[in-house]
């Protein structure tokens, strides 16, 4: 089968980037042809990818998208023509924006891949114009969650077949963490998103009760100085460490014992699966989407009302005093992650591509 995988940019080191990489390289380990088509003129892939996969770099896709939209589709039909695909992937629903035109009168079945939530257009209304459109002439609309799923089929007159299919598990590691350190973590960018400021504000009540304990945050972005300034206000940097950008994020989780999330929004945090596989319960605000698809409550985490500061820090204050009941959630995350196994997901992934046979 010959199956193409379009994708923004990917010589990009961004979520959406590793988990096509992850699922093209296994489609062509198992025998398919396999292409990835990048919309920005890049010929080499950020991630490692199977020796056979074709790397097709659209020529007029790194400048005024806008302005270059004919050219754009002109290229992604000749391409179309060119290697007969026998199926597109598009990983984000906007490139629908481009291909409807491009594989007009083609015959081409579309899968289009949703790498956030419904309920989030990062800022751009013709996101929604896209989902529009891709609820209407794709074959396919794949979601993260299934709390997605149901938003396109409640929100959209979906002729697509919409089924939810998680981000895999990137790798199960042998060593994990003991959660012993007095050390809670939290990986992510420095952004509005994220929602740093919510977790120093939990931080500032942890740290009366258990000023032995430390705060570990890993990653950088725009508000960086300000999160930072915010720590001095609270007086709390003296148990906050802000690590930058790292290289070997393993060694924070095996040497942290409790991770911590106070996003506004996300789509499918990989960093919960990731945390979660070396055995750290989590703490995080149920917001849309993602944790409570991850975490089951009170048993490998705790899940807490979107905004609650205050429920923040009782979570975990409540995993900081209760040891046993910490390496009851290690073993249970441990445990329960592995239904998100790199097996698992490509199975899933293998049956729908037969459906299209």
């Amino acid at each position: 089968m010959k199956i193409c995988f379009f994708i923004v940019d990917i010589s990009k080191k961004a979520g959406t980037e590793r988990v096509t990489t992850i699922i093209a390289s296994e489609m062509a380990s198992l025998g398919h042809e396999v292409y990835i088509m990048s919309l920005a003129n890049s010929e080499k892939s950020g991630y490692r990818i199977h020796k056979d996969i074709k790397i097709i770099a659209l020529k007029h896709g790194s400048g005024n998208n806008k302005k270059n939209f004919l050219p754009i589709v002109s290229e992604i039909r000749k391409y179309a023509n060119k290697y007969k695909f026998d199926v597109l992937v598009e990983a984000d629903v906007i490139l629908r924006i481009f291909t409807l035109p491009a594989c007009f009168g083609l015959s081409i079945p579309v899968v289009s891949w949703e790498h956030f939530n419904f309920n989030s257009n990062l800022g751009l209304k013709l996101r929604d114009h896209a989902r529009k459109l891709a609820a209407r002439y794709s074959k396919y609309i794949i979601t993260l969650t299934e709390t997605d799923r149901k938003s396109y089929m409640d929100n959209l007159n979906c002729r697509a077949i919409v089924k939810a299919i998680p981000n895999p598990l990137v790798f199960y590691p042998d060593k994990y963490s003991e959660c012993t350190k007095k050390v809670v973590l939290s990986v992510g960018r420095l952004n509005y998103q994220k929602g740093y400021e919510f977790l120093l504000n939990a931080w500032e009540i942890v740290s009366v009760k258990h000023p032995d304990w430390e705060l570990r945050i890993a990653g950088t972005g725009e508000l960086e100085m300000q999160l930072k300034d915010q720590a001095k206000y609270l007086n709390i940097d003296s148990t906050v460490k802000f690590l930058g950008l790292i290289g070997n994020v393993e060694e924070e989780y095996i040497n942290s014992s409790i991770y911590a999330m106070s996003s506004r929004f996300e789509g499918f945090p990989m960093v919960l699966l990731e945390a979660m596989s070396f055995g750290l319960p989590v703490v995080s605000f149920d917001c849309h989407t993602g944790p409570a698809d991850i975490i089951s409550d009170e048993e490998d985490g705790i899940l807490v009302e979107a905004g609650d500061v205050e429920g923040l820090a009782q979570g975990i204050c409540l995993l900081i005093e209760n040891e046993n009941l910490r390496k009851t959630m290690s073993i249970n995350a441990r445990n329960n992650i592995k239904r998100f196994s790199k097996e698992n997901i490509i199975f899933e992934w293998v049956n729908l591509f037969q459906s299209l046979e």
